[in-house]
């Protein structure tokens, strides 16, 4: 007994042996009890023998241990009749598109003509709507002034507004050194 203890190596390789003698007696006692499962009925048997046999050539194609013959005559079966799929697309059918109003004149579009002439009129009205404004009322072009300069004395009055508050922060960090050199 104290022989043991001190080789447990001894044990382990005896314990290896006793597990690997008991797999193979349980896969011999699975491949007895299951074998071949029996087909339904002849068809199937026949059709599960086919496909065990084309599978079977396949690996031997593949690891090149066979030539390729070319597949019986007998062996091909039929495919089954499926329904055709619905189209994955529907059929795109073309559209007349009319042309742009520029491209047409006035008599080869009659349904433009009018709203050519209400848009003509409307120019028309506008032009002398413009025309009868009077001189001081028309916009003038918009002109850039040079700002004004701010006193030096208006700096504390314009920092007790938030506006001149919040406006002399930004132009401290726009003008002020870089947040890393701070």
């Amino acid at each position: 007994m104290d022989w043991l203890l001190n080789h447990p190596q001894a044990l382990v390789v005896v314990a290896i042996a006793i597990v690997a003698i008991l797999q193979k007696f349980k896969q011999a006692r699975t491949q007895e009890t299951a074998g071949e499962a029996p087909a339904r009925d002849g068809q199937e048997a026949e059709r599960t023998r086919r496909i065990q046999e084309e599978i079977r050539r396949r690996i031997m194609e593949r690891r090149g241990l066979m030539p390729v013959p070319p597949p019986a005559p007998d062996s091909v079966e039929e495919a089954p009749e499926f329904p055709e799929p619905p189209p994955m697309f529907e059929e795109v059918r073309p559209v007349m598109v009319e042309p742009p109003l520029q491209a047409m004149d006035a008599a080869a579009a009659p349904g433009y003509s009018g709203e050519l002439e209400r848009q003509q009129q409307m120019l028309a009205r506008l032009r002398e709507l413009e025309t009868a404004r009077p001189a001081h009322a028309r916009i003038a072009p918009a002109t850039v002034e040079a700002p004004v300069a701010a006193p030096a004395n208006r700096l504390p009055a314009d920092l007790r507004t938030p506006a001149g508050l919040r406006r002399a922060v930004v132009l401290r960090e726009i003008l002020g050194p870089p947040v890393g050199m701070r």
